[in-house]
């Protein structure tokens, strides 16, 4: 019987879960520049549902139910089928496209640092470069803190979202 194998130090999930959270809420604030709070909120929670695998799994490796690399981090949970799932899910609750910013956000940037089983349960090949994560944090940290902090500036004294006074004019402008 083969066990898999945890990290041993649970604090580096949660350093990499807060990421992924400023990430997606990053992204989601350039895309969406919205005021609503359901895509935040929806692309906070399928941000950090891919880790749920550290909670779920671990337990039920220790007891020997599950075993391989489906029920280890990053296995079936990072997976585009849970993806579907998980998008699906979190659709009634807000937009899927900021469902799919967060839980797609999660899979870029796992894949960068070590890999993902992206075709899981299908096929258990790991797809990813690596990347050191501790790098990889602090600058996707820093970029996401400054467009946040950015963004509830511009919220808080209502600036436009809108191009700069440096675009060029719509074509029909030039008509008039």
């Amino acid at each position: 019987m083969q066990f898999i194998r945890y990290h041993s130090m649970p604090y580096v999930h949660m350093v990499a879960d807060g990421v992924h959270i400023l990430i997606s809420l990053a992204l989601v604030m350039i895309i969406f520049r919205s005021r609503q709070h359901e895509p935040y909120l929806v692309t906070a929670l399928a941000a950090v549902v891919p880790d749920i695998d550290v909670i779920v799994f671990r337990p039920l490796a220790t007891l020997g139910y599950a075993e391989g690399v489906l029920w280890a981090h990053r296995g079936l949970t990072h997976s585009l089928l849970a993806g579907v799932v998980v998008i699906g899910f979190l659709s009634m609750f807000g937009p899927w496209r900021a469902a799919a910013i967060g839980y797609g956000s999660h899979l870029v940037f796992d894949s960068l640092t070590g890999g993902v089983r992206l075709f899981a349960p299908f096929d258990p090949t790991l797809y990813g470069v690596s990347v050191d994560w501790l790098l990889l944090n602090l600058v996707t940290s820093a970029f996401a803190v400054t467009v946040l902090l950015g963004g509830m500036f511009a919220t808080k004294y209502d600036f436009e979202y809108g191009a700069s006074s440096f675009a060029p004019k719509p074509v029909f402008d030039w008509f008039q």
